[in-house]
């Protein structure tokens, strides 16, 4: 189990630890809450799938083509937990892509491919699939709640790809990034994929717990407070 996951679980596996919002969640009400435990757990299980379906391990890279959702980051932890390399989007090969785009996929036939359902409650994907295609919501429960890395990764190994980073210095750039943040920090945030490291692996590098959203300004006052954040980290501009 990744260090970061294991020291969730030991300070209190029942807290919230991943709190995501939806970008209509003012219509739609659409609210997922994680506690450590179940983040735990849908990162074993994903880390699992990647190894025994496609043989993920140190070297590999795992392409994730995914937006602002709470299954994004732990489609990012199961990879690291494998010891692969993250690379965000769908622009270059990789060993697998993972993606939520049918178009994404069809484009990229030659490569392994997860389809990615981002409806609530998914027990499949929501469109016909390209041929090949392997659907993460079908199959995904069928895994082990547990994980041991079928190889670790050396500390030299590549962990993601932009920013350039390797599993050696991955945790310590995250507690880098949220050094002036307290200890138990509840971020709020509208991090990308590309910002997992300075969001929500440096909130938990702190023993904390993130609120993600899309659209931090479409949450209203009455939702952030109700959260009880003690820090924010925009990475887009307001509207």
């Amino acid at each position: 189990m990744l260090p970061v996951l294991r020291r969730l679980l030991d300070d209190d596996p029942t807290a919230p630890r991943l709190t995501w919002y939806a970008a209509d969640h003012a219509s739609s009400g659409e609210r997922v809450e994680l506690s450590a435990r179940v983040l735990a757990t849908w990162v074993a299980k994903t880390a699992n799938l990647l190894e025994e379906e496609f043989e993920v391990g140190p070297g590999s890279v795992v392409a994730i083509d995914l937006p602002t959702h709470w299954r994004t980051p732990v489609f990012q932890l199961a990879a690291w937990a494998t010891g692969a390399a993250v690379r965000h989007g769908a622009d270059r090969p990789a060993d697998v892509l993972v993606s939520s785009s049918v178009q994404a996929m069809q484009r990229n036939a030659s490569q392994d491919r997860i389809a990615v359902s981002l409806l609530p409650l998914a027990t499949r994907f929501d469109q016909e699939l390209p041929a090949g295609v392997l659907d993460y919501a079908r199959v995904v429960t069928g895994y082990g709640d547990t994980h041991v890395p079928m190889a670790a990764p050396g500390p030299e190994d590549p962990a993601l790809e932009a920013p350039a980073l390797t599993h050696g210095r991955l945790l310590g750039e995250a507690q880098t990034l949220g050094a002036d943040w307290p200890v138990g920090v509840r971020l709020l945030t509208d991090a990308g994929p590309g910002d997992v490291v300075r969001g929500p692996l440096a909130a938990w590098a702190r023993a904390g717990s993130v609120v993600l959203a899309p659209g931090l300004d479409a949450l209203g006052g009455s939702v952030v407070a109700s959260e009880r954040t003690t820090a924010v980290l925009r990475t887009r501009p307001a509207p």
